[in-house]
C-alpha cells in the first residue's frame, strides 16, 4: 500500500508541476510560466550544502526558454550559480554567477541557433557556510526568429512606346526619368511568413510598402534597392523578426544625352534658300564619385604630444578588394596649414590596421599652407600637399625660415608599400602629433584617391544610342516627317544631317529623336524661320471666252504696290493694287481662235527682310470658234444610243440630272445612257467647253422592261411559286429533270408536282416583250423524314431509343388485347404495366412537313420463377426449390430465437420445436421475383 500511495503522490507533483512556480532541485520542467526561485521558493533563501541540476524546457516544440530575474543574491564566490545554453550541464555557460544584484544574470534566453532544445538548464552549488536570499526569475517561452531571405523576382517597365529592356548581364534594371518601375519580391521563410510586412528601401530616400510596388525616380542616377521584411513573430522584436540580408538591386536611371551641335547652319531663310541642320548626339557619362569628398576640418592647438584624429569612412567598394600594388592608390591628399614642420608626426591608419608615415619630425622652421605664425587658435590659409607612390619632392627639401612649401606632389617620409594587404572599406584615420609649442594649425580636410579600377561597374554608366533621327518617330524617315528635307546624309559623329526647303513663310522646326539602351527617348528641336514671301500670281478669271467678250486677269500681290505686265509680249504696263493686295486687268476678245496672255515682268517692292522677288508669272485666256453641238438620240431598254450630228470632241451632260436613286449614266464621249430607270425620261445636251458653241438639250423615254423576279417555296413532291414582279410570263424548267425523274411544272403557276424528294429543279421565268425579262431559280424538293427506332424490351414493358427525327409522336399499333393494362409514352415510346412475355408492336409517326411512321414489335423480358417447397425437421426444416435456382433464402420476419437459415440452400437448423417460421425466396436474375413459404 505504501508503494502505492507513493507512485499516486509522485504522479500529482508531476502533474501540477505544469502550472506552479519552480524550485531549485533536480529534475526537468517543460513549461512557460510561473517563477523560478532558489530551494526555498519564493519566501525562503536555499542551504548550505547544495548541489542541484535543473533543466527548464519549452511546452511548445520550437520555442526557447527566457529566465527574467527580478532577485539575485548568493554568498560571493561561494554560492554559485551556472546557466548552460541546452538541455544539460554540457552544454555553453552563461555564467557562472555569484554575489549580489550587481552580478545577476538579468535576463536570459536560450540560443535556439546553437540549441535547437530551447531548454536553459541551471547548476547550483553552495558551499558548508553561510547563505543569502537567493532569486527569482520570471519564467517565460518566446518563439525565436525565424530565418527570412528576402529575394527580388521580377520587375517590369510602363514605358509608352512598348521598349521594355531585360536587366543588363550583370542583374542591373535601366529605365528612364518618370517611367512607372514595378518591382515584385518575396521572402523565403523557414517557417510561417503569414503576415508579414514587405518595406522597400527604394535608394533614393523613399520607402515603399508591399510584395509588388511602383516607383518613379525623378532623376538620373544610380539607387540600390532592397527589401526588408518583418514578419509577426514579435517575442524577440517588438517590430518582428527581420531579413538579415540585403538584395542590392541596382537600378540605373538613364542621363538625358548631350545635343550639342544639334543645330541649323541658317535659322533665317528667304524663299527658294535650303539650309543644313545637323542631328549631333553624345551619351552621357553618370559615375559615381567613390572615394570620399574629404575628412573633417580639425584644429591642431599647441598641446604637446597629443595626437589629433580626423576619420571618415569608406563603404563603395567591395568588402574583398584590398590594396596589393603601389598603383592601387593615386594619392593621400591634406588641406593644411601649420608654421612649423619640424615638429609634426603625420601618419594614416587603415582601417584594418596598416599605417603609412607621411611625415615624421623632419625639417625645421618650413611652413604649411599660410599661417597666422601665432599660438592663438585662429587659421590661417591652407594648402594642399598630396603624398603619392611616384612623387620624389619631399617637405624637407625646402629651406628653412618660415618658407612656404608651395602645393603639390610628395613622397611620403615611409613607404605605401606598408599599405599593401589594407582592405579597403572601413574607417581611415589621418593622426597628427604637435610635438614642440609656441605654434599652432588647422587640417581643413583629407582625402584618399584609389585606383578607378576598384569602382564597382554598377556605380557608373554612359547609356548607348540605338537609334536617332529626324521626327518624333524614328519609324519615319526625314522625307516622311519632313515634306520640304531635299536630302539626309550621315555626319561625321554617327548622326544625321538634312537639308531642308521650307516652302511656306514662318517658324518651321524640326525634332531631332535618339533612343538609348535604357529604352529612353529624347527629343531636341530645332527652329528655322522663313521671312514673309514677296508674292504675284495672275489669274484668267474666265476661259475660254468667244469674240466680243472680255478677258478677265486677277492680280494678287503685295498691298499697295504698283505691278508691271505685258499682253503677248507687248509694251510693258503698270497697275497699282489696292489696299486688299488685288486688282483686275480687262482685255476685248476681238478674234477667234486666239489666245490672249498676260505675264507679270517685275514689282518695285523693297523687301526689309533682305529677300528679294523675282517674277515671272503668266497665265492665258483661249477665244474659241463656233462648234456645232447637233445630235440625236434612240431610246432602249436601259437607256438611249446617241447619234452625234455635228462636231466631234464634245462633252456629253445630264441636264438636269437624274433624280436621287436613280443609277442612270452617261458616256461624256459617246453620250451613251446606260443603267437607266425603265420607262423613264431624260435630258441630255451636247457642248464644247474650250469653244463657243450653242447646245439645244433633248429629251426622250426609255422603253419599259417588266420584271420578271419571283420566288420558289419546297413542298413534299415539288414546290409552290409566287410572283414578285409582273405577271403574264411563262415557268419552265431550265435546265430539263434528268431522265427518268417524273417532276410536273405548270407553265403559268409555276407549280412542281411528281418531284422527287431532296432534288434540285431550276426554274425559269420569261416575259416577252420589247425588253424581255427572265429570272432562273433552283429549288429542293423536301426530303422525307426519318422515324427510324429501336426498342429494348424491360421487365414491365420496354424503353425506346428515336434514331431517326424526333419530336414524334409513339403509339400502340394493334392496341393491347382486352384487360392488358400496358401503357406507352407518346412522347419517349416508353413502355410500363406491360405483361410479362407479351409480345407488343408500337409506331413512332413524326410531325414535320412531310411526315413517316415505322412499327417495331418487341416481347416484354419473362419474370423469374421464385416457386419452392418446405419439409419441416426436428430442429427446422428442408427447402426445395422448384423454380430458378441461385437465389437467396431471408427469414421474414427473423424471430432472433437461435435458429439457422443457410442463405443458398434454405436449410433452416437450431428452431424450436412447434414454431412457425416465415422464410422467403427472391431469384437474382434480369426479373427477379420473391416467394414466400
Amino acid at each position: 500500500m505504501k508503494n502505492f500511495t507513493l507512485i499516486i503522490f509522485s504522479f500529482l507533483a508531476v502533474h501540477f508541476s505544469f502550472a506552479q512556480d519552480i524550485a531549485m532541485q533536480n529534475g526537468t520542467f517543460n513549461q512557460c510560466s510561473g517563477v523560478f526561485s532558489d530551494s526555498g521558493g519564493t519566501t525562503g533563501g536555499y542551504m548550505d550544502n547544495e548541489n542541484f541540476t535543473l533543466t527548464i524546457c519549452p511546452d511548445v516544440p520550437g520555442d526557447v526558454i527566457q529566465l527574467d530575474f527580478t532577485t539575485f543574491s548568493t554568498q560571493q564566490a561561494a554560492d554559485i550559480l551556472d546557466i548552460f545554453n541546452g538541455p544539460d550541464a554540457t552544454a555553453v555557460p552563461f555564467g557562472p554567477f555569484s554575489g549580489g544584484p550587481a552580478n545577476s544574470p538579468g535576463t536570459i534566453q536560450a540560443l535556439i541557433d546553437t540549441n535547437p532544445s530551447g531548454c536553459l538548464t541551471i547548476t547550483f552549488v553552495s558551499d558548508g557556510v553561510g547563505n543569502t536570499v537567493g532569486w527569482e526569475a520570471n519564467i517565460s517561452c518566446l518563439t525565436p526568429c525565424q530565418s527570412i531571405v528576402s529575394q527580388f523576382d521580377s520587375f517590369s517597365i510602363n514605358q509608352v512606346d512598348g521598349y521594355n529592356p531585360q536587366p543588363n548581364p550583370n542583374g542591373f534594371i535601366r529605365a528612364c526619368v518618370g517611367e512607372d518601375i514595378t518591382l515584385n519580391g518575396s521572402g523565403v521563410f523557414s517557417g510561417n511568413g503569414a503576415g508579414a510586412t514587405y518595406t522597400w528601401d527604394l535608394g533614393d530616400g523613399n520607402t515603399a510598402i508591399g510584395e509588388s510596388v511602383t516607383h518613379t525616380y525623378a532623376a538620373p542616377g544610380i539607387y540600390v534597392v532592397n527589401l526588408d521584411i518583418r514578419d509577426a513573430n514579435t517575442d524577440i522584436n517588438p517590430l518582428g523578426c527581420t531579413n538579415n540580408n540585403l538584395i542590392n538591386q541596382i537600378i540605373q536611371i538613364s542621363t538625358t544625352p548631350d545635343f550639342t551641335g544639334t543645330e541649323a547652319t541658317d535659322s533665317a531663310l528667304c524663299f527658294g534658300e535650303s539650309t543644313t541642320i545637323s542631328g549631333v548626339v553624345t551619351p552621357v557619362l553618370f559615375e559615381t564619385i567613390c572615394d570620399p569628398v574629404n575628412g573633417q576640418t580639425i584644429a591642431l592647438p599647441d598641446t604637446l604630444s597629443t595626437p589629433f584624429v580626423s576619420t571618415f569612412e569608406v563603404d563603395c567598394y567591395d568588402s574583398t578588394d584590398t590594396i596589393s600594388t603601389l598603383n592601387d592608390i593615386v594619392n593621400i591628399c591634406i588641406d593644411i596649414e601649420h608654421s612649423y614642420i619640424g615638429d609634426l608626426d603625420v601618419f594614416v591608419t587603415s582601417p584594418t590596421g596598416e599605417v603609412i608615415i607621411l611625415h615624421d619630425e623632419g625639417g625645421s622652421s618650413q611652413n604649411l599652407g599660410n599661417p597666422d605664425q601665432a599660438s592663438n587658435g585662429v587659421p590661417g590659409t591652407g594648402l594642399v600637399y598630396c603624398f603619392t607612390p611616384s612623387a620624389t619632392d619631399v617637405w624637407t627639401n625646402y629651406p628653412a625660415g618660415n618658407v612656404t612649401i608651395p602645393a603639390g606632389d610628395f613622397a611620403p617620409s615611409g613607404s605605401f608599400n606598408t599599405l599593401i594587404g589594407s582592405g579597403l572599406n572601413g574607417t581611415w584615420q589621418l593622426t597628427i602629433v604637435d610635438n614642440i609649442g609656441s605654434d599652432d594649425g588647422t587640417i581643413f580636410g583629407w582625402s584618399i584617391d584609389f585606383a578607378s579600377s576598384f569602382l564597382p561597374p554598377e556605380l557608373s554608366f554612359t547609356p548607348t544610342i540605338l537609334d536617332q533621327g529626324w521626327d518624333s518617330d524614328l519609324s519615319t524617315p526625314a522625307f516622311d516627317a519632313y515634306p520640304d528635307v531635299t536630302s539626309s546624309s550621315t555626319n561625321s559623329n554617327g548622326g544625321i544631317d538634312i537639308t531642308v526647303e521650307p516652302a511656306t513663310e514662318g517658324v518651321h522646326c524640326y525634332d531631332y529623336k535618339v533612343l538609348d539602351d535604357f529604352g529612353c527617348e529624347y527629343i531636341e528641336q530645332v527652329c528655322i524661320t522663313l521671312d514673309e514671301e514677296l508674292v504675284a500670281t495672275v489669274t484668267a478669271v474666265n476661259t475660254p471666252i468667244c469674240v466680243g467678250d472680255d478677258a478677265v486677269f486677277n492680280i494678287v500681290g503685295t498691298p499697295n504696290t504698283t505691278i508691271t505686265y505685258n499682253v503677248n509680249g507687248g509694251p510693258n504696263q503698270t497697275i497699282a493694287l489696292d489696299a486688299s493686295g488685288s486688282s483686275i486687268v480687262t482685255l476685248p476678245a476681238v478674234t477667234m481662235n486666239q489666245t490672249l496672255n498676260l505675264t507679270l515682268i517685275d514689282n518695285n517692292i523693297a523687301p526689309a527682310s533682305g529677300c528679294t522677288l523675282v517674277l515671272n508669272e503668266s497665265d492665258s485666256v483661249i477665244v474659241g470658234a463656233i462648234f456645232n453641238s447637233a445630235f440625236d438620240v434612240t431610246p432602249t431598254c436601259g437607256g438611249g444610243t446617241v447619234t452625234i450630228l455635228g462636231d466631234t470632241g464634245g462633252t456629253f451632260s445630264f441636264n438636269p440630272a437624274p433624280v436621287a436613286g436613280d443609277t442612270a449614266t452617261i458616256n461624256a464621249t459617246s453620250g451613251d445612257v446606260t443603267n437607266a430607270a425603265s420607262n423613264t425620261s431624260y435630258t441630255i445636251e451636247y457642248a464644247n467647253a474650250s469653244s463657243c458653241s450653242s447646245s439645244t438639250p433633248i429629251t426622250f423615254t426609255t422603253l419599259e422592261t417588266f420584271s420578271a423576279t419571283f420566288n420558289l417555296t419546297p413542298t413534299c413532291d415539288g414546290a409552290t411559286a409566287t410572283i414578285t414582279g409582273d405577271t403574264g410570263g411563262v415557268f419552265s424548267f431550265d435546265p430539263l429533270p434528268a431522265v427518268g425523274d417524273l417532276a410536273v411544272i405548270d407553265s403559268v403557276t409555276g407549280t412542281i408536282t411528281n418531284g422527287t424528294q431532296g432534288t434540285s429543279y431550276n426554274v425559269d421565268y420569261t416575259i416577252s416583250g420589247p425588253c424581255p425579262s427572265n429570272t432562273n431559280v433552283s429549288v429542293t424538293v423536301l426530303a422525307l423524314e426519318d422515324a427510324s427506332f429501336t426498342t429494348t424490351p424491360t421487365c414491365d414493358g420496354a424503353t425506346a431509343t428515336i434514331t431517326g427525327d424526333t419530336g414524334g409522336v409513339f403509339s400502340f399499333n394493334p392496341a393491347p388485347v382486352a384487360g392488358d393494362v400496358a401503357i406507352i409514352d407518346p412522347l419517349t415510346g416508353t413502355i410500363t404495366q406491360g405483361t410479362s412475355n407479351t409480345a407488343y408492336t408500337i409506331q413512332y409517326t413524326t410531325t414535320g412537313a412531310c411526315p413517316v411512321n415505322t412499327t417495331e414489335t418487341l416481347t416484354v423480358l419473362p419474370q423469374d420463377d421464385s416457386t419452392f417447397s418446405y419439409t419441416p425437421t426436428c430442429d427446422g426444416g428442408t427447402a426445395v426449390i422448384t423454380g430458378a435456382s441461385g437465389g437467396v433464402f431471408a427469414f421474414n420476419p427473423d424471430l432472433a430465437d437461435g435458429s439457422v437459415l443457410d442463405t443458398a440452400t434454405g436449410a433452416i437448423t437450431n428452431g424450436l420445436p412447434q414454431v412457425t417460421y416465415t422464410v422467403t425466396y427472391t431469384t437474382l436474375g434480369v426479373c427477379p421475383s420473391t416467394t414466400t413459404e
